[in-house]
């Protein structure tokens, strides 16, 4: 199958006769016994492999899903914290002017929420600078290992073991850890100076890096861990996966935490002793909770997950790219990755530098870098101003296994068979429907909430419903549309780079207006 050239450079077919690839004997006979009964065994072991495949992806995505919910909690915390530290100094202030202090307090609280969230949201760059080192990620391994395995492995060891570790330090950053201790203990935990929105956005911002290495080897693997008939399908497992991880940990995390919900539902459930004004988990424990889960799926893929070898050899014939050799079929040459340690790190980022020059690769970055810009108030600022409004945490976070997650899980699916073979034609009328009718809805939300005492009850949740639903929507098909066109157009020879340059575009696309907008 011929490659784009100026995408990798590379002349498949070379000077190699057809004749002396696999199937053909040395006399150019093809060799046909019992192929129809080769190619059904074939295809059936194959979609048994693909089904364990899937399994796979939508575990290592979950892991990837799961610090991004962590970091999504933060902002609740920081504001929750604020106005604890808020209005702890309006009841210190002078008797004359206790009139002032409630208006004075709230307009305070908000605007230092707001400034610290800006600041917290510097922690998901890494994710939009990886294509600084996603062709290191590809041209250094283990051949022993396996490609992909030399990298997941030991970066989610390495994350696990940083939740696990770091887990005190996230609590301390946030002045959390005095919570429920002494009366010593909770005057400290009102002094303004407890609170290092800094280091909790350091600490993030490495736990960041090493899930955004991951999500490079990753994306490269469910390139060629699928057969070529399914690889269109691993985005749909990316956004089950990220979904279930940002819902563990996002989710989980609130839900427990929650002083009220503990009270009266966890620890009754659990038989455990009455502890008022304390969550069922802490910030740290639950880290570390996650920390293990994501040390034993790890282990896991360590020990019973083989990494195909590929079957490629790069000859340098003093041409531009070279040629392949060694093919072991047909199939095998459209599915498996050029080494790109052969090839050499400095000629992979050349041929990154070639692809961006190409003018419709320049185009769909301007797209890219851009089109969240109009929606940024709704996906970063909303949810914030509903609590600052009285939206309780717990109702946020009902949302999510109600809302968000099922849709999450089903959007993607229903849209690929709505829209099939069509991403751009799915993305663009998600897009139209996000711009125009989401931020009516979340206008609509913004108003109940604030005005709930003389709003009727199915106003109130018709309006959160549907601005949550709309909103997940949306944002599940643009992702997987977005996905599915880049995995249709990336070049194996270097997939993981490939994909990891569309994606940062994406990723940027989203970074940059989130502390603009704060």
């Amino acid at each position: 199958m011929k490659r784009r050239g100026i995408v990798s450079g590379i002349n498949r077919g070379g000077s190699t006769d057809r004749n002396n690839a696999v199937g053909f004997d040395k006399h150019g006979i093809k060799s046909s016994q019992n192929s129809d009964y080769s190619s059904l065994k074939s295809g059936s072991e194959t979609e048994q492999n693909d089904a364990m495949n899937y399994a796979l992806l939508i575990a290592l995505y979950t892991l990837q899903g799961i610090p991004i919910g962590l970091s999504a909690s933060i902002p609740f915390l920081i504001q929750q914290k604020i106005q604890m530290l808020t209005l702890t100094a309006s009841a210190a202030g002078a008797a004359s002017t206790v009139a002032n202090t409630s208006a004075s307090a709230a307009a305070s609280a908000a605007r230092l929420s707001y400034n610290a969230n800006a600041i917290f949201a510097l922690c998901s760059w890494p994710f939009s600078l990886k294509l600084l080192w996603a062709p290191i990620v590809d041209a250094i391994f283990s051949k022993k290992i396996g490609r992909r395995k030399s990298w997941v492995v030991p970066i989610q060891t390495l994350a696990g073991l940083l939740m696990v570790g770091g887990s005190n330090f996230v609590e301390q950053q946030l002045g959390l850890e005095s919570s429920g201790m002494a009366e010593e203990g909770i005057k400290t935990a009102m002094d303004p100076a407890s609170m290092n929105v800094k280091g909790v956005t350091i600490f993030f911002f490495a736990l960041y890096f090493l899930m955004a290495t991951q999500d490079i080897a990753v994306d490269g693997w469910a390139l060629t861990m699928l057969s070529k008939k399914n690889r269109g399908r691993g985005p749909v497992m990316n956004s089950i996966g990220q979904n279930i991880g940002y819902f563990l940990s996002f989710v989980g995390f609130l839900a427990l935490n929650d002083a009220e919900s503990s009270e009266t539902l966890w620890r009754p459930l659990f038989g455990l002793k009455s502890r008022p004004g304390e969550g069922f988990i802490s910030l740290g424990g639950f880290m570390k909770v996650m920390g293990i889960f994501m040390l034993i799926v790890t282990t896991l893929v360590a020990l019973f997950k083989k990494e195909s070898s590929t079957d490629v050899s790069f000859v340098d014939d003093g041409t531009t790219g070279g040629k392949i050799t060694d093919i072991g079929s047909k199939e095998k040459q459209e599915d498996d990755e050029i080494d790109a340690a052969e090839i050499g790190i400095k000629e992979t980022y050349r041929r990154l530098w070639a692809v961006c020059q190409l003018p419709a690769v320049q185009s769909l970055f301007l797209i890219l870098l851009t089109y969240r810009l109009p929606t940024s108030l709704s996906d970063n600022v909303k949810f914030l101003k509903a609590v600052e409004f009285g939206l309780p945490k717990t109702t946020t976070a009902l949302l999510s296994p109600t809302l968000i997650l099922p849709l999450g899980i089903l959007v993607p699916i229903i849209g690929a068979k709505v829209w099939h073979g069509n991403p751009l034609r799915q993305f663009m009328t998600a897009y139209k429907v996000r711009v125009l009718l989401v931020p009516l809805l979340d206008i609509l939300m913004l108003f109940v909430v604030k005005e709930r005492e003389s709003t009727s009850l199915v106003l109130f949740w018709f309006a959160i419903v549907a601005s949550t639903a709309g909103q997940a929507i949306v944002n599940s098909l643009q992702f997987n549309a977005q996905m599915t066109f880049f995995a249709s157009r990336v070049d194996p020879s270097i997939g993981g780079t490939y994909m990891t340059l569309l994606n940062t575009a994406a990723n940027l696309g989203g970074t940059w207006p989130s502390p603009v907008t704060m």
